[in-house]
């Protein structure tokens, strides 16, 4: 009797073990699941904030339509096609200068890389992008809106070719040089085709002076 009496007290401390240690293991867990929870939602949430459009935006994408197409080297960068957000009725809008200089939302204008792939550069001192100065870009873009493309590839006339149309608009209403044009020759081992340049041309293109994209994407002035 004795006996059996050791036997179910020591079964019951088992027991309690047992059950204490699946206490602590499910707390544990618990901690564990929240934890990671909360990282997750840190991420989410940094993610919100980086794909968090702001007026002034730089737009970098990889236009479908452009790929083997275009006339101006892209630079330093895989993307060939730039435009520039503003905020409207609560909406990112994105100008952008392509046949003519154009406007779309921010969907349609992504919708138009290839994985719909896409960089967003802003300028570094943002204190800049005042309410006035925001107002000035934007009417700059809408007063560009139906530009034709600057198929000469000149900077010296009233036509935009893409990269152009971000770079005139920056010097223009803030006076910042988002890159300093370079001459065409500077390009020379890049895959666009200098040789079709020349021959439409003429050799005088090679000593022009162009704004390209990859130029601006590294410009010292954005993040």
């Amino acid at each position: 009797m004795i006996l059996r009496t050791r036997i179910l007290k020591q079964n019951a401390r088992v027991q309690l073990r047992q059950s204490t240690m699946k206490t602590v293991y499910k707390i544990w867990l618990s901690c564990l699941i929240f934890l990671i929870s909360l990282n997750i939602s840190k991420a989410q949430t940094k993610e919100r904030l980086d794909t968090t459009f702001k007026d002034g935006d730089v737009v970098f994408i990889k236009n479908k339509k452009l790929i083997g197409n275009s006339l101006v080297p892209n630079g330093k960068t895989d993307f060939n096609y730039v435009g520039v957000v503003f905020i409207e009725n609560g909406v990112p809008m994105v100008y952008h200068a392509t046949e003519p200089v154009s406007s779309c939302n921010i969907d349609e204008f992504i919708g138009m890389s290839v994985g719909k792939n896409y960089k967003i550069r802003r300028l570094f001192e943002q204190e800049l992008l005042t309410k006035d100065v925001v107002a000035t870009m934007r009417s700059f873009a809408k007063a560009k809106l139906q530009t034709h493309y600057d198929n000469k590839l000149t900077l010296n006339n009233d036509e935009l070719y893409n990269a152009e149309f971000v770079y005139k608009m920056y010097q223009s209403c803030l006076g910042i040089p988002l890159t300093k044009p370079k001459v065409l020759s500077a390009y020379k081992n890049e895959t666009t085709s200098l040789d079709f340049l020349k021959e439409a041309y003429g050799d005088a293109i090679m000593n022009e002076k162009l704004i390209v994209i990859g130029d601006i994407y590294h410009s010292e002035f954005l993040e």
